[in-house]
């Protein structure tokens, strides 16, 4: 089995990142929009980006924001990745000629498939749990079963797919030995409380991972 790409998300203090640094992942996500409690400013951002110093990736997380607000961040952050986490366009994902991965929000019990073919050029697509009106940081996993729809309907995903919502240490065994992901992004799952990590469910949540990445 290939190595699970692990992202930790929604950073908002240096202790946090510094921990981050020594640990086995491979991204570290920063949240720019105002729809989440753990939205940094520009100023923060660039205090933890410092920090990280080309050490992790980092993956700046945007939701329906202006091409101007992005670029912005774009000129003052080092991001490796950007992640459009609402109803951006394919135009508007391509317009800033980097790496992306697009959100993709599951509602169960199925899901419309036509929007996968307008993301042609992004890197990866992410599936996270979506409740209503609230696209992700609902701490809820979605049906999984719908991974292995995305993967063999006549639509089918042949890019990368990272799944998020509710994983948690626990849980994240089950999601990797039944379905192989190619990578998973946590946030709620490995805090003590909202913007504030918890190392011990961080230390738990890489080791069953890799744990289950050997099997």
């Amino acid at each position: 089995m290939e190595k699970t790409t692990i992202k930790f998300c929604g950073f908002t203090n240096k202790d946090d990142i510094q921990y981050a640094l020594d640990c086995d992942i491979d991204y570290i996500g920063l949240i720019f929009t105002k729809k989440s409690p753990r939205c940094i400013s520009i100023n923060q951002a660039e205090k933890l980006c410092q920090l990280c110093d080309g050490k992790k990736k980092i993956v700046g997380v945007f939701m329906d924001q202006s091409k101007k607000f992005v670029d912005n961040i774009i000129d003052i952050l080092n991001l490796n990745f950007l992640q459009f986490h609402g109803n951006e366009s394919y135009d508007y994902c391509n317009s800033f000629n980097q790496k992306y991965t697009k959100t993709l929000h599951i509602n169960n019990p199925a899901y419309e498939f036509n929007i996968i073919n307008k993301y042609q050029d992004a890197y990866a697509f992410l599936l996270d749990t979506s409740i209503g009106n609230i696209k992700g940081g609902t701490g809820k996993t979605f049906d999984w079963s719908l991974i292995n729809k995305y993967k063999n309907n006549k639509h089918k995903i042949t890019k990368p797919l990272i799944i998020a919502g509710g994983l948690n240490p626990d849980n994240v065994i089950s999601l990797i030995n039944q379905y192989n992901p190619y990578g998973v992004d946590v946030n709620s799952g490995i805090e003590s409380k909202v913007g504030k990590k918890d190392y011990l469910l961080m230390k738990k949540f890489i080791e069953n991972v890799r744990m289950s990445d050997k099997d």
